[in-house]
C-alpha cells in the first residue's frame, strides 16, 4: 500500500490497481518529500533536463553518456524516446520562434538593445530545427530519469552521491530536479508497465541527440571459457571477462600467443589487477608460479596454504632450492651440468677440456645410475681427478656442494622445487601456488637466483609441458637479466601450445630489452596511466595505426587508479577503457593481511 493515499470504497478498477501494486511492490512504501522508502531501502530519484533550443550546437544532450549517471552507489536510469509528429512539432517550433523573434524585436525598438550573441544563436538554431523538420528529419520527445538505491543505513551516502551527480550534470549544462513532492512518479516510471513519460518538462531532441543517448548496439557475448571477471566497461557498463586462452571474445579467434601485459605508472593498480586474476585462476584449479620481487604476496600465499620459495638458502638444513643436475637422458644431464657451470661462472663459456671432462663424468655416471640425480659433491669430486683446467670448475662447484657454505641452493637432501610437483597427476598437499619471494635478493646471489629461476621455468614449461600460469610482478627487475629476458622470449613462443599463460606487470613498454621479442609476443595489454609518448609507442607496436594511437594516448595519460585500457594486439578487437572491480571482501582480506593499502 501507499501511505499517503486516502482509503476509499474499492471498486473493480481499484481492486485491479491494488493487485498490480501488490505484484510490483508487495510490501509497504512510504513517500517522502524527494525520495521513496521501502522496507530496508530507499530510492532517490533525479530527473535530467537540458537547456537550449533544439538544434543548437553543443547542446548538453549530445554529450551525455551512461557513465555520467553513475555516482558510486547502486543506480538505475531510464530513457524514453517518442517520435514526434513532424507537422505538429514544426508548427510549435514556428510559434516558439515567432514569439522569440517578436520579443527580440520589441526589446530592440523600445530600448535600443541589440540581441546578444547567445540570443542570435538560439534564433538561428530554431530556424535550423524548423528547416530540418520540414526536410523530413525525425525529432523525438525525451524523458530521462535516474534513481539511486541504498540501504537505509547508507541513505546519507546515497544522498551525497546524488548531490555529486547533480553538480556533475550541472557542469555539463543540464538542469536537475529531485521530483520534490511528486516522488511517486519515479515508481510509476521505473516499474514494469509504468508511465514512460512522467509528465514533467520533456525536451525536444533532434536525431543526433537521441542517437547519442540510446545505448550502442552490443552483440550478446558469453564469457569465454576459463575466463576471469575484470570489471565493467566505462562506456556502456557491461561486464568484462578475460580468458588468457581465448581473449575477450571467444568468437574473434584464439590469440596466437599467451602473454598478457599489465602496464602503468606506480599507483595505477597493476598489482591489484594481477592479484585478482591470480586468485580467480586459483579458484579454477590452475597451478600458479608467481615471481614476487617485493614479497607482497607472502601473507596472501601463506593464508591460502601455498608455498613461499625464498631467494636464498632455506632455513631448514635438510632443504635446498633445487636439484639442477637431473634429466631423462645422458644428453639432458650433460646439458644441465653445462648450464649450471654457466650460472656459477657468470656466463663465461665452458673451456674445451672442461667440456670433455663433464662429458666423460656424465656418461660414466649415467651408465651406472641411469635416471638418478647427480649431486654437486659427486660432480666436483670427479672433476678434481681430471686435468688441471677442470680444477677451476671444481672450485666453482665446491661452495655449493654438500657441506659447502652455500649448499642450501642445490645440494641438500630435499629440494623445495621439483618438476614432478607440476605434473597433472600429482596433487600437492595445499593450494597449488608457489610464490618466489625475491625481496631478499642480494647483489652477490642475484645472478645465481636469476639463473635458477631460468633453469627451473625452462624445465617445467619447455621440457615437461606442465600447464600452469606464470605471474611476474615488477617485471622490470627480472628483465634486467639477459638470461631471464631470453627465457621470456622462449616461454612466449612455446606457452600457447603447452597450456601455459604468462602475465607480466611492469611500468613501461621500454622496460623490455631492446633485443627481446617479448613485447611483440603479447596478445593483450591492460594499460593503466601512461605518458602519451609511451602509450603511443605501445599501441603502434601492437599494430595500431598512428591516428588511433594518438587519439587514445591522451585518454590513457589521464586514467585514474584501477582504470585500464584494453589493447588487443593485431587489431583483433577495438580499444576500450574498463574499470577494474575487486570484491570488497577480497580488499578487506588483503588489508587485514597487510597485503594492500
Amino acid at each position: 500500500m501507499i501511505f499517503n493515499k486516502k482509503p476509499s470504497i474499492p471498486d473493480e478498477n481499484e481492486n485491479a490497481h491494488a493487485a498490480f501494486v501488490a505484484a510490483v511492490a508487495p510490501e509497504a512504501m512510504e513517500i517522502a518529500e524527494d525520495r521513496l522508502y521501502f522496507p530496508g531501502a530507499a530510492l532517490l530519484p533525479l530527473t535530467v533536463r537540458g537547456a537550449g533550443a533544439p538544434g543548437m550546437p553543443h547542446r548538453p544532450w549530445s554529450q551525455l553518456r551512461a557513465v555520467d549517471l553513475l555516482a558510486g552507489v547502486p543506480a538505475i536510469y531510464s530513457l524514453s524516446l517518442r517520435r514526434e509528429i513532424p507537422d505538429a512539432l514544426r508548427a510549435s517550433l514556428r510559434v516558439r520562434r515567432t514569439v522569440f523573434e517578436g520579443v527580440l524585436l520589441a526589446l530592440s525598438e523600445k530600448t535600443g538593445r541589440r540581441p546578444s550573441r547567445a540570443e542570435q544563436t538560439a534564433d538561428v538554431a530554431l530556424d535550423e530545427a524548423e528547416s530540418r523538420l520540414a526536410l523530413g528529419e525525425p525529432a523525438f520527445r525525451g524523458a530521462l530519469l535516474a534513481g539511486l538505491y541504498a540501504a537505509k543505513a547508507r541513505e546519507a551516502e546515497a544522498d551525497a552521491a546524488r548531490r555529486f551527480l547533480e553538480s556533475r550534470l550541472r557542469a555539463k549544462g543540464f538542469v536537475t530536479q529531485r521530483l520534490a513532492y511528486v516522488a511517486e512518479r519515479a515508481l510509476l516510471h521505473f516499474q514494469p508497465g509504468g508511465e514512460l513519460f512522467p509528465g514533467i518538462y520533456e525536451p525536444t531532441l533532434m536525431l543526433e541527440e537521441a542517437v547519442s543517448l540510446a545505448s550502442r548496439p552490443e552483440r550478446n557475448m558469453r564469457p569465454p571459457a576459463n575466463s576471469v571477471y575484470l570489471g565493467s566497461a566505462q562506456r556502456d557498463g557491461r561486464d568484462i571477462y578475460f580468458s588468457p586462452e581465448f581473449g575477450l571474445d571467444p568468437e574473434a579467434g584464439q590469440p596466437p600467443h599467451a602473454t598478457t601485459l599489465l602496464l602503468g605508472e606506480m599507483g595505477s593498480g597493476k598489482t591489484s589487477l594481477l592479484r585478482t586474476i591470480l586468485l580467480q585462476r586459483l579458484l579454477q584449479g590452475r597451478r600458479i608460479v608467481s615471481l614476487d620481487p617485493e614479497g607482497e604476496n607472502n601473507a596472501l600465499c601463506e593464508s591460502l596454504g601455498g608455498w613461499i620459495i625464498p631467494a636464498g638458502q632455506p632455513s631448514d638444513a635438510e632443504k635446498c632450492l633445487l636439484h639442477p643436475l637431473e634429466g631423462d637422458s645422458a644428453g639432458e644431464l650433460l646439458f644441465a651440468t653445462r648450464f649450471l657451470y654457466g650460472i656459477l661462472s657468470g656466463g663465461e663459456p665452458v673451456p674445451p677440456r672442461t667440456q670433455a671432462a663433464l662429458h666423460d663424468i656424465v656418461q660414466s655416471y649415467w651408465r651406472t645410475h641411469p635416471g638418478k640425480t647427480l649431486s654437486l659433491s659427486t660432480l666436483a669430486g670427479n672433476l678434481m681427478q681430471q686435468a688441471d683446467e677442470s680444477c677451476t670448475a671444481a672450485a666453482l662447484l665446491r661452495p655449493f656442494a654438500a657441506g659447502g657454505l652455500w649448499d642450501g641452493f642445490f645440494d641438500r637432501p630435499h629440494p623445495l622445487l621439483q618438476r614432478s610437483m607440476f605434473d597433472q597427476d600429482s596433487q600437492p598437499g595445499g593450494i597449488p601456488w608457489w610464490n618466489f619471494d625475491l625481496s631478499g635478493l642480494r647483489e652477490e646471489n642475484k645472478a645465481i637466483v636469476h639463473g635458477l629461476l631460468t633453469w627451473f621455468l625452462y624445465r617445467v614449461i619447455a621440457v615437461s609441458s606442465a600447464p600452469l600460469d606464470v605471474y611476474l610482478d615488477e617485471g622490470w627487475r627480472l628483465m634486467r637479466s639477459r638470461a631471464f629476458s631470453a627465457l621470456l622470449d622462449e616461454l612466449g613462443r612455446r606457452a600457447r601450445k603447452r597450456g601455459v599463460s604468462i602475465f607480466v606487470a611492469t611500468h613501461l613498454p621500454g622496460d623490455f630489452d631492446s633485443q627481446s621479442n617479448a613485447l611483440g609476443l603479447a596478445s593483450m595489454a591492460f594499460t593503466g596511466r601512461l605518458g602519451p609518448g609511451q602509450a603511443e609507442k605501445l599501441m603502434e607496436q601492437f599494430g595500431i595505426s598512428h591516428e588511433i594511437a594518438e587519439k587514445h594516448a591522451e585518454k590513457i595519460a589521464r586514467l585514474p587508479s584501477r582504470n585500464f585500457y584494453a589493447i588487443p594486439s593485431g587489431g583483433r578487437s577495438s580499444l576500450f577503457a574498463l574499470q577494474v572491480r575487486i570484491p570488497p571482501d577480497w580488499l578487506s582480506w588483503w588489508q587485514r593481511l597487510g597485503a594492500a593499502r
